[in-house]
C-alpha cells in the first residue's frame, strides 16, 4: 500500500531477494516452534518501559536486562524475528561482523545479543507500525495517523496484532532464557489499551525528559536513520515540527491512558533524576515491583554504568526552533512535568 521511488528499486529488489532466501528457514522455525510458542505462559508479568524516544529508555532497558531473570528482544531477534530460534548459530556471528558496533546517533554500543526495541521486529510480523515512516518518509503524516494507535485496527487486525506480539514476547524469553519479559518500545505509548488486554498484570515504567532536548534529539534520531532504510526521498520540508507531531502524540496518549493503569503497577521517572542516581532508582523499581536479588545484582549494574553509562546521553545545543515549537504546543506538558519554560 506504499509507493517506492524508482531510485530505490534496487534496494527493494535486494530486500525481496533476502526474504526469499530466508523463506525456507522461516517455514522450518514455524514447524519446529509453533506449538511451543502458541502454548507459552508467562511466569511473571511483563515490564513495559514506555518512555518517549531519547528519554533514557535504552539505559534503563539495558540495566534491567542485566538481571538473569530478565528476558528481552535482542538486536538479532529484532532483525530476524522469524528465524531467531533456529538460525542464530551461524547468522548471528555474520550479522555482528557486518553490522555497526555503535548506534550512529549517540554512540551507544551495539551487538546482536544486546537488548533492542521490539518494534523493529514487529514490523516484520505485522504492518501496523508507525515505524513504516522510516521507509516511506513521504507518507510520514499519513502513517502516524493510521498506524500509531492500534485502537484504529479492525477487529481482525487487532487479533492478528495481539497474536504476533505474544509470539514476539514468547520467542524473546525462549531466546534469552529469562522468565520476566522486559520491553522497551516508545511505540507502545499508542497501544496501552491493547497491552492491558494482553497482559492485565503488566508493570509499566514511564521515563520522561525535558521536552526541549527531547525534541532536539528525536529530530536528529529520525533524520539519521532515514538514509539506511528509506524507499522514498525525504521531503525537503521535513522539520522539527514533524518530529514534534510524533513526540506530542506519544506523550498525550500516555496521559490519556494513565488513569486506566493500576498505580501499584506504574512508576513515573524523570530521566534527569535517573541519570543522577541510577542505582537508587533501580532499587526503587525492584522494591515496588517485588523483584528479588537487587543487592546481589548491584555490582553488575555498577559495572555496566562504569563501562557504558557514560555513552547514554549526548550534550548539544538546543536550537531556537525546538524551543519555539515546545512552547507553542507543549506548554502544558512542561508545567505538568515540572520543567521551566525557556
Amino acid at each position: 500500500k506504499h509507493r517506492t521511488e524508482k531510485k530505490y528499486y534496487l534496494k527493494l529488489t535486494l530486500s525481496f531477494l533476502v526474504s526469499l532466501i530466508f523463506e525456507p528457514f522461516t517455514r522450518l522455525e514455524r514447524i519446529l516452534w509453533k506449538r511451543r510458542v502458541q502454548n507459552f505462559k508467562h511466569e511473571e508479568p511483563p515490564v513495559f518501559i514506555i518512555g518517549p524516544w531519547r528519554s533514557g529508555t535504552t539505559l534503563l532497558h539495558n540495566l534491567l536486562c542485566k538481571d538473569p531473570a530478565a528476558g528481552y528482544t535482542t538486536t538479532f531477534h529484532a532483525v530476524f524475528p522469524n528465524v531467531v530460534l533456529t538460525q542464530s548459530w551461524w547468522l548471528k556471528p555474520l550479522a555482528n561482523l557486518i553490522g555497526p558496533s555503535h548506534r550512529p546517533f549517540d554512540q551507544v554500543s551495539m551487538d546482536m545479543d544486546y537488548p533492542q526495541e521490539e518494534e523493529f521486529g514487529l514490523m516484520n510480523l505485522h504492518p501496523a507500525s508507525a515505524y513504516k515512516f522510516f521507509l516511506f518518509p513521504g507518507e510520514y503524516n499519513q502513517i502516524l495517523e493510521r498506524d500509531f494507535f492500534t485502537s484504529l485496527l479492525s477487529p481482525e487486525g487487532r487479533e492478528t496484532w495481539m497474536k504476533k506480539y505474544r509470539e514476539m514476547a514468547a520467542k524473546s524469553l525462549f531466546n534469552t532464557g529469562g522468565r520476566r519479559y522486559i520491553s522497551k518500545n516508545p511505540c507502545n505509548l499508542g497501544r496501552l489499551d491493547i497491552l492491558r488486554e494482553l497482559f492485565p498484570d503488566a508493570r509499566y515504567i514511564f521515563i520522561y525528559r525535558n521536552p526541549y532536548p527531547t525534541l532536539q534529539s528525536l529530530y536528529r534520531f529520525i533524520t539519521e536513520l532515514f538514509p539506511g532504510v528509506q524507499l522514498q526521498t525525504v521531503p525537503a520540508d521535513f522539520s522539527r515540527e514533524d518530529a514534534l507531531l510524533l513526540y506530542e502524540k506519544a506523550i498525550r496518549s500516555y496521559l490519556a491512558q494513565k488513569e486506566f493503569i493500576d498505580p501499584d503497577n506504574l512508576i513515573e521517572l524523570r530521566m534527569e533524576d535517573f541519570i543522577a542516581n541510577p542505582l537508587h532508582h533501580l532499587k526503587a523499581i525492584y522494591d515496588k515491583f517485588c523483584f528479588s536479588d537487587y543487592e546481589k545484582l548491584q555490582p553488575d549494574f555498577q559495572k555496566y554504568l562504569e563501562n557504558e553509562g557514560k555513552n547514554s546521553s549526548g550534550s548539544y545545543k538546543i536550537d531556537k526552533e525546538s524551543i519555539k515549537l515546545v512552547n507553542q504546543h507543549m506548554g502544558d506538558i512542561l508545567e505538568r512535568f515540572g520543567y521551566p519554560r525557556q
